[in-house]
């Protein structure tokens, strides 16, 4: 159970970093925090999150051993590939 606890805070802290780092720099260009910005926040965060889940449960259910670190960072890097091929659409 330690370990399940342990891979989820991994997994989810990742993001969480991440995404508050670069909404800080955004979100603070006018030093005003809306409330869109904040909903943007939480969006990210459960998004990115989610991204990390299915990829560690998803990959190492199939056989594939992936640790929770290398999980977290792929659904960054996922999570910013999307955001690249919206920008262009």
């Amino acid at each position: 159970m330690e370990e399940v606890i342990k891979n989820a805070l991994i997994i989810i802290g990742i993001p969480i970093f991440r995404s508050i780092a670069g909404w800080a720099e955004n979100a603070l260009k006018d030093n005003k925090i809306s409330k869109f910005e904040i909903k943007e926040l939480i969006t990210t965060i459960i998004r990115v999150g989610i991204i990390g889940f299915s990829t560690f449960y998803g990959l190492n259910g199939m056989g594939i051993d992936v640790n929770a670190v290398g999980a977290g960072s792929a659904a960054i890097l996922v999570d910013m590939l999307f955001s690249k091929i919206k920008k262009k659409n």
